[in-house]
C-alpha cells in the first residue's frame, strides 16, 4: 500500500507543480485526463485498505505516525527535515481507517469521526511543515523592502523565539517577523496546493471559485477557507498548544535535526526549486567549443568521439565507442544507457553534440530523435549541421521540450513516434 500512497502524493505534486509553473489555477485548468487520473488512482489507493491485511496498514501507520510523534530512544525515527510531509499526510489519511478495525467485528469510522480524524491529522502534519520551513529559511538572504508588522508578523516572531530556546540556539531571532511571515506563507503554499487536491477528490467537496479562477491574490485565503485553516497559520499552535509544545520540544531536540541545522548546505528549503532542464548557450557554436574539448575518460587514442549532452544533469558522455560500455544484468550497455539508469530511471534526453540532434530514450531497446531546440536564421534545424548555419536556442522550442520532460511524457512521446514512424527492422538504441 506504501507505493500506491506515495505515488497518489507524487502525482498530485507534480500535477500542482506543472501548474503553477504555467500560472494556470489549481482547479480551472486541469485537463480531462488529468482530472480522470486523479480520480481513478485516489479510489485505487482507498481501496488498498480492503485489498491489503489490516495489520500490514497498521504498521505502515505507525511508521507514518513516527515522523510528527517521534520516539527520540528508537534509533529508526526519521529526522523531520528530511522527509516530505505531503506523503506523510497522504498515507496517514488514507491507512488511519485501519486502527478501527477488529478480528470479529466488521466495525467502520462514522463520517463524522472521519472528518474530525481528517482535520486533526491534517493541522498537526500542517504544524510540523510550517516548524520545517521556518527552521530552513535562508535568513543570508538580503532582505527586502521592510514593511509594517502585522499580527502574523508578530506570531511568527513570538513563535521563532519559543522554538529558538528547543534549539539551543541553532536558529537565531533576529529576523523580522513580516519577513518570517512572507517565507512561511510563500513556503506552505504548494504544500496546501497539494493538500486541496487530494482532499478534494477524496472527499468530493467542492472548490471555491477563487481556485477555479487564475486569482493569485485570494489563492492563499481560498486555500485556507477550503482546507478550514486559519489564514493566520500560528493560531492553530495557540489552539493547540499544551499539545503541540511537548512536541514542538520532542522535533526540536532531535540530534540529527540539529545536525542538519549546524550543515546549512545540506538543509532542503521551502518552497522547494522546481526542477528544470538544465540551460543551454544561447549560441550553439558554445556546445561545439565544449565538445571539442572533451576527451573520453577511458580512451587515451585520438579516434574521433562523439560526445553527447544530458539535458537532465548537464553531464557530457562518450556516445557509440565501446570503450564505455557496461555490463547491467549481463547485458553490455552504452555510456549513455547506462548514464539514464541512474540519471532518469532508464528514461532520459541527450543531445548529440556534433550532429544538433535530440534523442528520448527508454532503455536500450526504444528511443526516437527529437527535434532540436536551436534554430538558423530561417526558423529551421540543421540535423548533422550539413548547412553551416549559424544556430541560435529558440527558447519556444526549448520550453516544449522541457513540458515533454515535466508531463512525464517522453515514454508516451517515443510510442506515438514508433507507431507513426513503424520500422520494419529493430533499432538499436544504444548510445
Amino acid at each position: 500500500p506504501m507505493m500506491t500512497w506515495s505515488t497518489c502524493a507524487f502525482t498530485i505534486q507534480a500535477i500542482e507543480n506543472l501548474l503553477g509553473d504555467e500560472g494556470k489555477p489549481l482547479f480551472g485548468a486541469l485537463q480531462n485526463r488529468q482530472h480522470n487520473g486523479l480520480k481513478a488512482l485516489m479510489q485505487f489507493a482507498i481501496a488498498q485498505k480492503i485489498t491489503c491485511p489490516q495489520v500490514l496498514i497498521q504498521k505502515h501507520l505507525i511508521r507514518l505516525l513516527s515522523v510528527v510523534l517521534p520516539n527520540l530512544k528508537s534509533e529508526d525515527t526519521p529526522c523531520l527535515l528530511s522527509i516530505d510531509l505531503f506523503h506523510v499526510l497522504v498515507g496517514a489519511v488514507l491507512a488511519f481507517p485501519s486502527l478501527y478495525w477488529e478480528d470479529t467485528v466488521d466495525l467502520q469510522p462514522s463520517s463524522i469521526s472521519s472528518s474530525y480524524t481528517h482535520l486533526y491529522l491534517f493541522h498537526l502534519i500542517t504544524m510540523a511543515h510550517m516548524l520545517q520551513i521556518l527552521l530552513t529559511i535562508d535568513t543570508e538572504l538580503p532582505l527586502a523592502q521592510v514593511q509594517e508588522e502585522s499580527e502574523e508578523a508578530r506570531s511568527a516572531s513570538s513563535f521563532l523565539a519559543e522554538v529558538s530556546q528547543y534549539t539551543n540556539g541553532c536558529i537565531g531571532c533576529g529576523v523580522p517577523g513580516w519577513y518570517l511571515w512572507a517565507s512561511l506563507k510563500n513556503g506552505i503554499t504548494p504544500y496546501l496546493r497539494c493538500a486541496a487536491l487530494f482532499f478534494h477528490y477524496l472527499l468530493g467537496i467542492t472548490p471555491p471559485e477563487e481556485l477555479l479562477t487564475n486569482s493569485a491574490e485570494g489563492e492563499y485565503g481560498a486555500l485556507c477557507s477550503y482546507l478550514s485553516l486559519p489564514t493566520n497559520l500560528f493560531l492553530l499552535f495557540q489552539e493547540y498548544w499544551d499539545t503541540v509544545r511537548p512536541l514542538l520540544q520532542r522535533w526540536c531536540a532531535d540530534p540529527a535535526l540539529l545536525n542538519c541545522l549546524k550543515q546549512k548546505s545540506t538543509v532542503v528549503r521551502y518552497p522547494r526549486k522546481r526542477n528544470s532542464l538544465i540551460e543551454l548557450p544561447d549560441d550553439y557554436s558554445c556546445l561545439l567549443n565544449q565538445a571539442s574539448h572533451f576527451r573520453c575518460p577511458r580512451s587515451a587514442d585520438d579516434e574521433r568521439k562523439h560526445p553527447v549532452l544530458c539535458l537532465f544533469c548537464g553531464a557530457i558522455l562518450c556516445s557509440q565507442n565501446i570503450c564505455c560500455q557496461e555490463i547491467v544484468n549481463g547485458e553490455e550497455v552504452g555510456a549513455c544507457i547506462f548514464h539514464a539508469l541512474h540519471c532518469g530511471a532508464g528514461v532520459c534526453i541527450f543531445l548529440k553534440i556534433r550532429e544538433c540532434r535530440v534523442v528520448l530514450v527508454e532503455g536500450k531497446a526504444r528511443g526516437c530523435a527529437y527535434p532540436a531546440p536551436y534554430l538558423d536564421e530561417y526558423g529551421e534545424t540543421d540535423p548533422g549541421l550539413k548547412r553551416g548555419n549559424p544556430l541560435h536556442l529558440s527558447r519556444e522550442r526549448y520550453r516544449k521540450l522541457h513540458l515533454v520532460w515535466q508531463q512525464h511524457c517522453i515514454i508516451e512521446e517515443i510510442a506515438r513516434s514508433q507507431e507513426t514512424n513503424q520500422m520494419l527492422f529493430g533499432f538499436n538504441w544504444q548510445l
